[in-house]
């Protein structure tokens, strides 16, 4: 048994895809699955099963996995404490965060970042916004939710409001009260789209006989799909509201919100650049609270 296929049986365990633990770890997934084999040989125990939603523990991966969990945060901590904090020099710091919210929100306003504090490199990669067990190597994460395990610090930022929106090419033709909704036709969520209560939204609405034309777990495919009018979607209203051609169509009064929480490590504030991004990303979104709940 050797360290690095412990390694990406984490990154399978964290990401619970084949797919998403290469990319974590800048390989292909099929040198995923190769090192997982060679680790299941090497302990004579199957590790993972495969199901529908994805690659979960096995009882023997999950008592693996916890014992690994202690030597994975260690490694982190020196790794992080090690970093370049130098001035002048390039401190490079991994973010993640959901893909529309670092997309339409986080990226279009880390130019002002940059510019108070140059040399700082955000490293910021998507995700689903499924709240992480752990964050191996990422410094920091956005998530919809608070972790339910995992020896980390969490903070609740604000609520994500989220509305149902359709193209005015679409509205023109199909009305737009709310008590036609369940007869528009409908963008939905995945079938594995994580608890929220936009998806439990959608999903009465479908289940009162709405027409789902499309689904997608993306909320930019969303979005692409609405923009085509192809139907009525729910859409985080700082994405939406801000592009033109489409038309809120109800609320988050009605449909409803996600928490974004930020998770970092315990050691986070101990480490300068770290701690630099976290402060600026904190403030930015309670500067914004308002917007982002879309109140009103």
């Amino acid at each position: 048994m050797n360290w690095d296929d412990l390694r990406f049986a984490l990154a399978v365990a964290d990401s619970g895809s084949l797919t998403a633990a290469a990319d974590a770890l800048g390989v292909n997934a099929s040198t995923v699955l190769r090192r997982i084999a060679a680790l299941e040989k090497a302990v004579g125990v199957r590790l993972f099963a495969r199901g529908r939603a994805g690659y979960h523990l096995t009882e023997e991966g999950a008592g693996l996995v916890a014992a690994l969990r202690p030597v994975q945060q260690r490694l982190a901590g020196i790794e992080r404490g090690f970093g370049n904090d130098g001035a002048g020099s390039e401190a490079r710091v991994q973010l993640a965060a959901p893909a529309a919210f670092a997309s339409y929100f986080l990226a279009p306003r880390l130019r002002q970042l940059q510019i108070e504090q140059p040399g700082l490199v955000v490293e910021l990669s998507t995700t689903r916004g499924v709240p992480p067990t752990a964050l191996s190597n990422l410094d920091a994460a956005l998530c919809y939710g608070v972790p339910a395990q995992g020896d980390m610090l969490t903070r609740k930022l604000s609520e994500i409001g989220y509305g149902l929106y359709g193209a005015a090419e679409l509205l023109a033709r199909r009305g737009r009260t709310a008590s036609d909704i369940a007869k528009l036709p409908l963008i939905g969520f995945a079938h594995d789209e994580p608890a929220s209560g936009p998806a439990e939204w959608m999903a009465n609405q479908c289940a009162a006989g709405g027409n789902v034309v499309f689904r997608s777990s993306d909320p930019s495919c969303r979005l692409a799909a609405v923009q085509s009018a192809l139907g009525f979607a729910c859409l985080p209203c700082f994405m939406a509201d801000q592009l033109p051609g489409l038309t809120r169509v109800a609320g988050p009064d009605a449909v409803g919100h996600q928490e974004l929480w930020l998770v970092t490590h315990r050691q986070a504030r101990e480490v300068a650049r770290i701690r630099l991004l976290v402060d600026s990303v904190v403030a930015l979104v309670r500067s914004r609270r308002e917007r982002l709940r879309a109140a009103g």
